[in-house]
């Protein structure tokens, strides 16, 4: 019976190890509100995971975006996605890696990373 119970807590100890890593992976998933709070008259550096391109991006309150590679584009929080507009709408969740380091994530995918943000226009 003690081995059935050790076998049981091991069993339980590597699910949640499982678990915990998968979160810590996609790091904590922000809301809709705290997407606005990050984003709202900063600049950050971003890097386009898929394209391996750098970029910087000033998010202005009036929905609109000033972008290094760019002319203005708009963006929208919808629901707790972030989304540009751009040749069409591009949404994504974003999430808190820690260290000032947020993924951009779509379906799974980690499509951009953000840092650096700092107040103002710093393009």
């Amino acid at each position: 019976m003690l081995r059935f119970r050790n076998l049981v807590m091991v069993v339980i100890s590597v699910c949640m190890l499982s678990v915990s890593n998968s979160v810590l992976a996609e790091g904590k998933k922000l809301t809709g509100d705290e997407i606005k709070k990050l984003f709202i008259g900063k600049t950050c550096d971003g890097h386009n995971t898929i394209k391996d391109k750098n970029y910087m991006l000033f998010t202005k309150s009036d929905s609109t975006v000033v972008h290094s590679k760019f002319d203005e584009i708009e963006w929208e929080v919808n629901d707790d996605e972030h989304c540009i507009h751009l040749k069409k709408l591009r949404c994504g969740t974003i999430h808190d890696m820690g260290d000032g380091v947020y993924h951009k994530m779509n379906n799974g995918e980690h499509i951009n990373t953000l840092k650096n943000f700092r107040d103002g226009n710093d393009l």
